[in-house]
């Protein structure tokens, strides 16, 4: 049998099991798909089957069908299963209904070479929209007791060395946003993101941003009486904005011509705007030194 008739019968076998594994429910109907990206293999392993089919080492040639058929497989279930949230080449969502029993949700997202928008908090406990060729987070949801904790992490588009890319002009890739009634302890990290954090209509109690070299816009509300606010951000430009009626307290180094400039006077190692004390709601930022650059004002 020669090493073509041998990748063929492969070929055919690779295909049968991927419609038997579709109609038991291990794959989804979008991985046809995501095999597109599976070709630079197939053109690989049949390249090295011509070089090899009449030398000495023509085992070679049938190798290179093996590996097309393990490759073939571990792709599939690799676009499909490993990412919980779609593949490459879907648009989907992901959708946690509001629960009476929950009192608390604790998120985590990585957002590592992502981009971000937070808004419009609403009835569910989540609600999360993915782009089209954008790579899919990896989504893990529990609720203990009267907590939800869900996390979201993004997947490296490294499959193959990142050989295969797919480019797009599109400005978003990740929409998320939270219920308006339950509290949120909220975590934020990556490297190289740009996040849109709109929580104005989100009850906040805890948050913390963990970024470098990112983008971060910020915007508060005061659906909460205080919030806390951690900002770890190496080289990562920030724009915070809070609402007129809200008191702010800030822990930083390194801004200190920069607060007196927008009215903030220093208060026991604290940067504090005027009449802190006098209002109902409070944030209370502390942030490092390593931010490339940092602006704050209010709606």
């Amino acid at each position: 049998m020669s090493p073509a008739r041998f990748r063929w019968g492969i070929i055919l076998i690779l295909l049968g099991l991927l419609i038997f594994f579709r109609n038991v429910g291990l794959l989804r109907d979008d991985f046809w798909t995501s095999l597109v990206m599976f070709i630079p293999i197939l053109l690989i392993a049949i390249g090295l089957e011509k070089i090899f089919v009449k030398t000495k080492l023509q085992i070679i040639s049938y190798l290179t069908s093996v590996i097309i058929l393990l490759g073939g497989l571990a792709f599939a279930f690799y676009e499909n299963l490993g990412a919980s949230a779609g593949s490459f080449f879907s648009e989907s969502h992901v959708v946690r209904q509001h629960d009476d029993s929950v009192k608390k949700i604790m998120a985590e997202v990585d957002v590592d070479e992502t981009a971000l928008t937070i808004r419009d908090s609403g009835e569910d406990i989540l609600y999360a929209s993915f782009d089209r060729f954008t790579r899919k987070p990896d989504f893990n949801y529990s609720v203990t007791g009267d907590k939800a904790e869900l996390k979201m992490t993004s997947r490296g588009n490294d499959f193959l060395g990142g050989i295969v890319k797919v480019e797009t002009d599109q400005q978003q890739d990740w929409t998320v946003s939270f219920s308006k009634s339950i509290p949120l302890d909220f975590v934020c990290r990556g490297d190289d993101a740009d996040v849109h954090l709109n929580l104005e209509t989100t009850p906040l109690e805890n948050l913390v941003l963990d970024m470098q070299n990112s983008y971060i816009y910020l915007k508060l509300g005061d659906l909460i009486p205080i919030v806390h606010v951690q900002i770890n951000g190496a080289d990562s430009k920030l724009k915070l904005r809070i609402p007129e009626h809200v008191g702010v307290r800030i822990n930083a180094e390194g801004y200190e011509s920069y607060f007196e400039r927008v009215g903030m006077r220093q208060n026991d190692g604290w940067f504090v705007k005027d009449g802190n004390d006098t209002l109902e709601s409070q944030v209370e930022i502390n942030m490092d030194a390593k931010l490339s650059s940092f602006s704050i004002d209010y709606f």
